[in-house]
């Protein structure tokens, strides 16, 4: 995996992974796809336009427990870990979940943008 950090603060915005011969994924700071592209450069791009923007968006999550898809909201990410609220907002009492990357990436959890 690279890191892909911006310019002017360097601020951890994803990750850029390969996928295959031919393309090339764009990753979240927690490890959640944004996009696949055919390049590390466009999906460098990706994760730099989207990746940071990409937390306060509402996700969908499916995984042990959840009939279908759960809208979250991100409280908190970082390489390791995500935290979501598990409802439309992030409310003092909402319910939290707090998933690792390895949940997300090799467990039965997932996590995907609500407008993917």
């Amino acid at each position: 995996m690279i890191e892909i950090r911006r310019d002017e603060d360097q601020e951890l915005c994803g990750w850029v992974v390969a996928d295959g011969a031919d393309a090339w994924r764009a990753l979240t700071v927690f490890g959640a796809d944004l996009a696949r592209c055919p390049s590390a450069a466009e999906a460098s791009r990706v994760v730099l336009d989207q990746g940071l923007a990409s937390l306060a968006a509402h996700w969908l999550l499916t995984g042990p427990g959840f009939d279908g898809e759960q809208i979250v909201c991100i409280q908190s990410a970082s390489p390791g870990s995500v935290t979501v609220a598990l409802d439309y907002y992030s409310f003092p009492g909402v319910p939290t979940l707090t998933l690792s990357a390895d949940d997300l990436g090799t467990g039965p959890w997932r996590l995907r943008r609500s407008d993917a």
